[in-house]
């Protein structure tokens, strides 16, 4: 079994002595634990999934404004028309499609009236 000294020295770094005072020596533990403790518990809150969903969220709102402003707040206006360019588009691609699939659906309708009536006869 290593001691404190012995892995600080495997691992290249200086430490002073342990106190031969078992009080000192009782002191330095708690510090030590005490640190420990507030490393852990600042890991768990830098790694808890709502602080790391908050950073990201955050961090995408500073992408978006800074997309879209300058330095100094002011729109950057050539590319909030290429955005509103491409929405446009995108509004209008849906529009043709959903048109497309609403003319396939009435001649489908028109077919099946068709079907059935031949049926009858």
């Amino acid at each position: 079994m290593s001691t404190p000294t012995g892995q600080a020295q495997q691992q290249g770094q200086r430490t002073a002595p342990l106190p031969s005072d078992p009080a000192e020596l009782e002191k330095l533990s708690r510090a030590q634990q005490n640190q420990l403790a507030s490393s852990v518990a600042a890991l768990k809150d830098r790694v808890a999934p709502k602080n790391v969903a908050q950073r990201t969220v955050a961090d995408v709102k500073e992408k978006a404004r800074g997309a879209v402003l300058t330095p100094e707040g002011q729109p950057r206006t050539e590319r909030i028309a290429a955005i509103g360019a491409g929405v446009a588009g995108l509004v209008a691609l849906l529009a043709l499609r959903g048109a497309r699939r609403r003319k396939r659906r009435g001649r489908r309708e028109v077919e099946k009236a068709a079907e059935r009536g031949r049926k009858r006869s």
